[in-house]
């Protein structure tokens, strides 16, 4: 079978697409090695979506599903390897192929990582990416929060609802954000701001993360430490297209077309000034109706 589009990734960008090609009539198929939505599901809360005000990253996630579950678009729970270009294009998983005319990529973004000693052996051992999925877990305890981001002053709040304690560090004197998350953050009183500052050891205790040392050599007692520097594109398996420029990003054109034809890149693995749901939903909108066009005119 020949399906018309192969949907990669059903974050908000993917289900948009996925949503205006099954109302279209053509015939889809969606992959997604995680859950759908995405990044939402490790979100507290949304505030500036249009209509959802307030909404948690799950319940829109859950919304997102629903969609595609109404719909009766397939969608296959498993992760894709490789595309092979040409009229009619391959996507391998690990026990299957599949071929499609045309293909939507919306793989998102993972979080970065500090890059320090320690990190990676202690993810889920003390140091995690989710305040939502794990905050619970130190209730009335001490944490810390390292980024200077929305996200990262989003979840200190979060958490110092939680936790006893919340040091909130950024390599930088000034937040990247202004506004109401900032105010809030300065008048919470169990939220320390430690700006200027780089975490750059990790001290371990029986296979815990048990405290922090920053560049100015001051040690704290964390029982956790929440991660929020920024991401990077989830485009390494897209290494034999010659679509991702020198940052890991894909270059697409107005409709969302990448250099190889029949393929088009859309959401947060896109060069773009702007990171939100909402252009996101948008990106992937316009990359739909831009196939659901080409077909027309077939």
């Amino acid at each position: 079978m020949i399906y018309d589009l192969i949907i990669i990734g059903l974050g908000p960008a993917g289900v948009s697409a996925a949503i205006y090609a099954k109302r279209a009539g053509l015939k889809v198929l969606c992959f997604e090695s995680k859950m759908i939505g995405g990044y939402l599901n490790y979100i507290d809360k949304i505030d500036n979506y249009p209509g959802l005000y307030g909404i948690s990253g799950p319940d829109f996630a859950f919304n997102l599903y629903e969609s595609i579950n109404k719909l009766g678009i397939e969608v296959k729970n498993t992760e894709v390897i490789e595309i092979t270009q040409g009229d009619v294009k391959e996507v391998t998983t690990k026990n299957e192929k599949y071929l499609c005319k045309s293909i939507i990529l919306s793989t998102g973004r993972s979080p970065k990582l500090l890059g320090i000693s320690k990190e990676k052996e202690l993810l889920g051992h003390g140091i995690s990416h989710c305040a939502l999925c794990d905050g619970a877990f130190y209730k009335d305890k001490v944490v810390a929060v390292v980024g200077g981001g929305n996200s990262a002053l989003q979840e200190a709040l979060y958490l110092s609802n939680i936790c006893k304690q919340v040091y909130l560090i950024h390599r930088k004197n000034n937040f990247r954000v202004v506004g109401e998350v900032v105010e809030r953050i300065n008048n919470t009183s169990n939220i320390t701001q430690m700006l200027g500052q780089n975490i750059k050891e990790l001290i371990e205790k029986d296979n815990k993360l048990s405290a922090i040392i920053l560049d100015n050599n001051q040690t704290f007692n964390v029982d956790g430490l929440f991660i929020y520097i920024g991401f990077e594109p989830n485009t390494k398996f897209l290494k034999n297209l010659n679509i991702i420029n020198e940052d890991g990003y894909i270059t697409v054109d107005k409709y969302f077309a990448t250099k190889e034809s029949g393929i088009y890149a859309v959401g947060d693995i896109v060069s773009k000034d702007i990171y939100q749901i909402s252009t996101a939903v948008s990106d992937g909108t316009i990359a739909a109706t831009s196939i659901i066009n080409n077909i027309i005119k077939e």
